[in-house]
């Protein structure tokens, strides 16, 4: 009797036991979403790996997504490229089970910030692009507008400074009517950056003060982040504009306690700016201490990015203050540094520094650095700007492929092909001989102000070669005759006499070495710019070049070079000497049919009205003129004077 009891207790016990179990199983899907809440909280990744089993175990295409997708953004955050893989593979494998769209946007957009982890920009770009086409097609225009915004800043960073203001236009067409405030506020601010980077500081402003309004003073969120991004982007386009007070007191209002407890990088960037413009406006005691204490804040973390800023601004500071020791000290630290962060903007100033501090061929070989770093951006920045065109475009032209009316379009379009054909071929015919004979003319045309050209650069050519005769003449022939007569009037004791034939020998070298040209076939047109600018280098003079690597000089005639280099060499000589001048840039600019220079000087300029042109200015104009060129000059009292030249490259 006693065993029958156990045997039914034991029954009951085992039935109970199944009714939990089965209870629980069925209650799985409903534990899912605590399990990601508790996963976000503890970050334990046994509970995601939980609720992925269950997910597949119930083989539910939604559950599955939605762990994937938080399982992938946490591993982001926490920068587990590993784990935010597998995130992606599983969301693919989710996509190609249940056919599942939305799986295969979040895949490829969980690739596109694993490629923004390893600094893979295109390829970054493009799976963006590719996630923002699924997401128009699920009509989800949140991720839509997310997606355009990510490839909006990746554009302006890469310069792609149109592209990105295109691209960021678009989103807010998808994001402000459905009004997520904390994105459209981000969508401002980039543009806010953009036109800030192409000088248009008070539209950049505005969209500041856009997403300001938006992401916090209309935002219950009050976003940090956005208050930060407002206050110190403004206060960047008045740095920029020279306005250094006025920026200080937007960069006042980041220097917090409570912005320092939760953002101590942005404070610290605050500090750093507001010692910039006390810097700039003079305060030097007090730029040193702001410098300093950044600095030694970005070394405590290790914070290796940011130090090359501190290194570059540090280099500028002591090289202001002719403490040339430590300039080198800092410039060449900041070079290293930059490197091995890929910082070229870093690298580029720190070498420009470098140029200023050593003398003679070394700092010439920075300066060789300079325009060398300067063509690899520029190409690199070309290329990028076409994939991001090229991803956009061949996008498109498969959308527009795989629309399904694209074949009664092309039937309507053969349709009102047959009906104009009659039409076109009597204007054709109408209008072909016409045509023609306007080619005929345009080309005959053309070919003359060609050999007009090429005939004029011989005469140059001509006269240059004249030039030399005469130059080696005076340098070989009547310099070494005036040394022999000064020996002999030294002998005789004929010193007033002696000195006299010192000032006309002087004369004589000085006139041989203006009439001398250089040669392009041994030293490139850079090289000898650079040559140039070494040969007036000089603590109170500075000579700056914008714009030579941008033209293709080795297309450019030897003559058009020629007249080029003396025009410089001819103005710097004039800055110096009777302008009083500190600073000479050289601006140069190519388009399809002329090379353009201006040369600019903050001299004590002249008026045109009442001052004429000396023969330096006279021989200028003639040679630029003898070549089909066009020579102007800009000038006011006080305010410099401003040289434009502008060459035919062929004649047209």
């Amino acid at each position: 009797m006693v065993n029958q009891g156990v045997f039914y207790m034991k029954k009951i016990i085992f039935i109970l036991l199944f009714i939990i179990n089965q209870s629980f199983s069925f209650g799985q899907d409903d534990s899912i979403p605590n399990l990601l809440k508790a996963y976000k909280q503890t970050k334990d990744s046994t509970l995601i790996q939980k609720a992925l089993r269950i997910a597949n175990k119930k083989k539910n295409d939604s559950l599955i997504r939605e762990v994937n997708i938080v399982y992938g953004i946490e591993s982001y955050r926490k920068n587990d490229l590993k784990n935010l893989k597998k995130s992606e593979i599983n969301l693919l494998r989710n996509y190609k089970r249940f056919y599942d769209s939305l799986s295969l946007a979040k895949y490829y957009h969980y690739k596109a910030l694993n490629f923004r982890k390893r600094y893979v920009t295109d390829s970054c770009f493009y799976y963006y692009h590719k996630s923002k086409n699924i997401s128009i097609l699920l009509k989800d225009s949140l991720a839509v507008g997310r997606r355009l915004l990510s490839m909006a800043r990746i554009q302006e960073r890469e310069k792609d400074y149109l592209g990105s203001e295109i691209t960021s236009i678009k989103a807010l067409r998808y994001l402000e009517p459905i009004k997520p405030n904390r994105y459209v506020s981000y969508c401002y601010n980039n543009l806010g950056l953009i036109l800030s980077k192409m000088g248009r500081y008070n539209n950049a402003r505005q969209n500041y003060l856009k997403s300001y309004k938006i992401g916090y003073l209309n935002n219950d969120l009050k976003l940090l982040n956005v208050y930060i991004d407002y206050h110190n982007n403004t206060a960047s386009t008045y740095q920029l504009e020279k306005f250094y007070e006025k920026s200080n007191e937007y960069y006042l209002k980041i220097i917090k306690d409570s912005i320092k407890k939760k953002s101590p990088t942005r404070f610290y960037n605050g500090i750093e700016n507001i010692a910039y413009n006390n810097f700039k406006i003079g305060k030097y005691n007090e730029a040193l201490k702001g410098f300093l204490k950044t600095y030694n804040y970005r070394k405590s973390i290790n914070d290796t990015r940011r130090l090359t800023t501190s290194y570059s601004i540090l280099a500028e500071y002591y090289l202001s203050q002719k403490n040339y020791k430590k300039a080198k000290n800092y410039a060449l630290m900041g070079v290293r540094t930059a490197k091995k962060t890929n910082y070229t903007k870093r690298i580029l100033e720190n070498y420009n520094y470098l140029s200023k501090i050593e003398k003679g061929e070394k700092g010439k070989s920075y300066l060789r650095k300079i325009i060398k770093l300067n063509d690899s951006i520029l190409t690199s920045e070309r290329n990028l700007k076409d994939q991001f065109a090229k991803i956009i475009y061949e996008t498109e032209k498969k959308e527009l492929e795989n629309n399904s009316l694209k074949a009664e379009n092309e039937k309507k379009e053969l349709q009102l092909e047959k009906e104009q054909q009659q039409k076109v071929i009597g204007w054709l015919v109408a209008s072909g001989f016409l045509l023609i004979l306007a080619f005929g003319y345009v080309i005959v045309t053309n070919r003359r102000k060609k050999l007009l050209f090429e005939s004029k650069l011989k005469q140059v050519e001509a006269r240059e070669k004249e030039r030399q005769q005469i130059a080696k003449s005076l340098h070989d022939e009547v310099a070494g005759d005036i040394r022999v007569l000064h020996k002999k009037l030294a002998q005789n004791n004929l010193i007033e006499e002696s000195k006299e034939l010192d000032r006309v020998k002087e004369n004589v070298r000085n006139l041989s070495h203006q009439l001398s040209s250089v040669s392009f076939d041994e030293v490139s047109f850079k090289d000898q710019i650079v040559n140039l600018m070494s040969d007036y280098f000089d603590a109170n003079f500075s000579i700056k070049v914008h714009g030579i690597n941008t033209v293709n000089w080795a297309t450019i005639n030897k003559s058009i070079k020629r007249t080029l280099f003396l025009s410089i060499r001819e103005s710097i000589q004039n800055a110096e000497k009777y302008a009083n001048a500190k600073i000479v840039i050289l601006d140069f600019t190519e388009t399809k049919k002329e090379i353009i220079l201006k040369i600019k000087d903050d001299g004590i300029g002249f008026d045109l009205k009442k001052q004429k042109s000396g023969i330096g200015l006279k021989n200028m104009k003639e040679r630029i003129e003898d070549i089909s060129g066009i020579f102007m000059i800009e000038s006011e009292e006080n305010k410099g004077t401003t040289l434009i030249i502008r060459i035919p490259k062929n004649g047209k």
